[in-house]
């Protein structure tokens, strides 16, 4: 019965270190984790990763002063917090997803995105567009009262959904292993669809031109690496966006400008 014991006894403080051992890894990844590596959550434009706007740009400047509204927001109200299933052994992952992921209360530190996209995403808008030169001048304005125009662009915002996936590789809080030994910790994926119209600034009936752009965006990241990008996505998505929409707009300026004065 002694021998018993003391195997007990053995088999005890192994479980006890083993689980102390996991605790303290779990401890160390999220000291890692949020030890200024999430960088800057803040909305920049032009993104911190090119740091300038688009390069195309018109020939010749179509004669006519242009404004930006704030974009008509149309994405759901979604919300998906499921991290804590990737803590179950053999479930691969656990996801979180916002919809409008600046509104997420109480987020993890990744997750936090503070940004207005409606307002935010309409001035880099105007600031691309007046860059490229399509117009004397592209400013945004909060109505049309604000600034003096003759054609106005207005969007629908329809999707900035944010998806977050953790990994622990089917092994639970032993999962973190993998992520101390440079194995993605986690999969972000940023999702970014508008539709942009031109209109003359007193007949928003009346279209002049219009396009619909989509955008996906995907992060890997771990403890040591990338935690700091994953809110680039939303203006790098962004840019990425209006390149055929710039593109477009600068060969209708170049060929035929009329079409882009109110008429």
């Amino acid at each position: 019965m002694g021998v018993l014991s003391q195997k007990n006894k053995g088999v005890l403080r192994m479980r006890v270190s083993f689980i102390r051992l996991i605790i303290s890894m779990v401890f160390m990844v999220g000291c890692l984790s949020l030890m200024g590596c999430l960088g800057n959550r803040n909305w920049q434009y032009p993104p911190s990763a090119s740091g300038t706007y688009l390069n195309a740009k018109a020939n010749a400047v179509v004669p006519a002063k242009a404004i930006v509204l704030p974009l008509e927001d149309l994405r759901g109200d979604g919300v998906k917090e499921e991290y804590w299933k990737a803590t179950i052994p053999l479930v691969p992952y656990g996801d979180t997803v916002y919809q409008r992921p600046e509104l997420a209360k109480n987020p993890e530190q990744v997750d936090v995105v503070r940004f207005d996209p409606s307002q935010d995403f309409a001035t880099a808008i105007a600031s691309e567009l007046n860059q490229a030169g399509i117009y004397s001048s592209v400013k945004f304005a909060k109505d049309v009262q604000q600034e003096p125009a003759d054609v106005a662009f207005r969007g629908r915002l329809r999707s900035t959904e944010w998806k977050r996936r953790l990994y622990t590789y089917l092994l639970g809080p032993v999962g973190v292993v993998f992520w101390i030994l440079g194995l993605p910790m986690s999969e972000t994926t940023t999702d970014l669809v508008l539709d942009l119209q031109l209109t003359p600034v007193n007949d928003p009936q009346k279209v002049l031109w219009n396009m619909s752009m989509d955008f996906e965006g995907k992060q890997f990241d771990g403890p040591y690496y990338g935690l700091e990008n994953a809110v680039e996505s939303y203006p790098l998505a962004l840019q990425e966006a209006l390149k055929p929409a710039v593109a477009d707009l600068v060969g209708l300026a170049n060929q035929a400008p009329n079409r882009l004065l109110p008429r």
